[in-house]
C-alpha cells in the first residue's frame, strides 16, 4: 500500500510553487507582471490547494499576498499598501484564495471518503 505524502511535503511543495511563479514572473515576464499581478498567483493556489489541502492553499494565498505587496505594488518592495485600490485588490485576492483552499479540501475529503467506501465494499465481497 502506498504511504501518502507527509504534511511537510504538502507545505514545501507550496512554498516552491510560489516561489517558482515569483520567479517567472520576475525574471521572465516582468513588463505583464505590473499590468497584471494577481493573476499568475491563482494556479499556484489551485496547485498547492489540489495538492495538499486547505492548509498548503492558504499558505501559498499569503505568500503570494506578501510577495505581491512586497515586489509588485507601490511602493515597490515595502509591505506598506498607500493605494485604496491595491488594498481591496490584494484582500480581494486573499478571499479568492481562502475560496480556492477550501473547495479543494472538501474535493480531498471527498475523494478520501470515496476510496474509504470503495475499500469498505472490497472488503464486503471479498467477505461473501
Amino acid at each position: 500500500m502506498k504511504t501518502p505524502p507527509s504534511w511537510l511535503t504538502h507545505y514545501a511543495l507550496s512554498v516552491a510553487i510560489v516561489t517558482v511563479v515569483i520567479a517567472i514572473k520576475s525574471f521572465v515576464l516582468p513588463a505583464w507582471s505590473l499590468a497584471h499581478p494577481y493573476l499568475s498567483f491563482y494556479p499556484a493556489i489551485i496547485l498547492a490547494g489540489w495538492y495538499g489541502g486547505f492548509g498548503p492553499g492558504v499558505l501559498a494565498t499569503l505568500l503570494a499576498a506578501v510577495a505581491l505587496t512586497y515586489l509588485w505594488l507601490p511602493p515597490l518592495y515595502s509591505l506598506r499598501i498607500q493605494d485604496v485600490q491595491d488594498a481591496s485588490g490584494l484582500l480581494l485576492f486573499v478571499a479568492i484564495g481562502f475560496a480556492i483552499s477550501l473547495l479543494n479540501e472538501a474535493r480531498l475529503r471527498a475523494d478520501r471518503r470515496a476510496a474509504a467506501a470503495e475499500a469498505e465494499t472490497r472488503r464486503a465481497k471479498e467477505r461473501q
